[in-house]
């Protein structure tokens, strides 16, 4: 679906010491993927640069064939700074959209569940409105990569359940591709598959979600483990210690003192961004 290739990027003053430096990532049709890590390493970034809202100062950025010779018509892009049609009224920027866009019948089930009304003019909807407005005008257009910035954690918890179950019913109608940013998981947990955390401009973990359920775990313990075992996080609370392994081999139960947990999404992450800070 889009293959990064050896890109280089930099803003400003910072072009000479780049964000990303012969930075390489492939995502395949119908993958959704999460990335993570901490403020400042370039998630944002990157998915501008997917997006073409930004262009590589080297290196390539290829999309499938199926997006056609002007691949942003095919981009569905929620961008943590929302650039609508602010003076309009929802009825004029739905018509001018599907005019634009040439969608012959626009999908309002969206706007009506969230009873938004059509005479009032953009500017006056509040953040969670916005968000869901201009997911109905990206949807609108069924794109094949949607690419969502970290937008999700600004908005009532109403709301945010509707967005995400638009979502996840149109990757299930189809093969869409979702990239997102966030670091809130708690409420997305059942959509990535793929998890990519970047540190300082690199890669620094892609895992399968699965692969990660099965390699990162938490030890509840009294004791302190052995220095060789591969801690990434660790928090004291009294007289316990919480230590978090990663990558998680099946031997250490042997030499481990304390419970075993497995974790969900939200917690590998927290856990990831922790060590981070470390």
């Amino acid at each position: 679906m889009i293959k990064i290739k050896n890109v280089t990027f930099g803003y400003g003053s910072r072009r000479n010491q780049p964000l990303f430096q012969s930075f390489n990532l492939e995502v395949q049709k119908g993958e959704t993927v999460l990335i993570t890590g901490i403020n400042g390493t370039g998630k944002t970034t990157l998915l501008r640069l997917m997006a073409g809202v930004l262009l590589p100062q080297s290196g390539n950025i290829e999309y499938a064939r199926e997006l056609g010779e002007d691949p942003r018509a095919k981009i569905g892009f929620i961008s943590d700074q929302m650039n609508l049609y602010e003076e309009m009224t929802l009825s004029a920027a739905i018509q001018y959209h599907s005019e634009m866009y040439k969608i012959s019948q626009f999908d309002m089930s969206l706007l009506e569940k969230t009873r938004l009304p059509l005479d009032k003019q953009i500017k006056d909807l509040s953040a969670g409105q916005k968000l869901i407005f201009h997911l109905s005008l990206i949807l609108s257009s069924r794109p094949e990569l949607l690419l969502i910035d970290e937008v999700i954690h600004s908005i009532d918890a109403y709301l945010r359940e509707v967005f995400l179950k638009s979502v996840i019913e149109l990757m299930a109608q189809q093969e869409m591709t979702v990239i997102m940013v966030n670091l809130n998981f708690h409420d997305i947990e059942m959509i990535p598959q793929r998890v990519i955390l970047l540190r300082n401009g690199e890669i620094a973990v892609d895992e399968s979600v699965e692969d990660l359920k099965q390699k990162v775990k938490k030890v509840t313990s009294k004791a302190e483990i052995a220095d060789d075992l591969p801690v990434l996080f660790s928090s004291t609370f009294a007289d316990t210690c919480e230590y978090y392994l990663y990558p998680f081999e099946e031997r250490f139960r042997q030499v481990l003192e304390g419970e075993v947990m497995d974790l969900n999404l939200n917690d590998i992450i927290k856990a990831f961004i922790g060590g981070e800070y470390v």
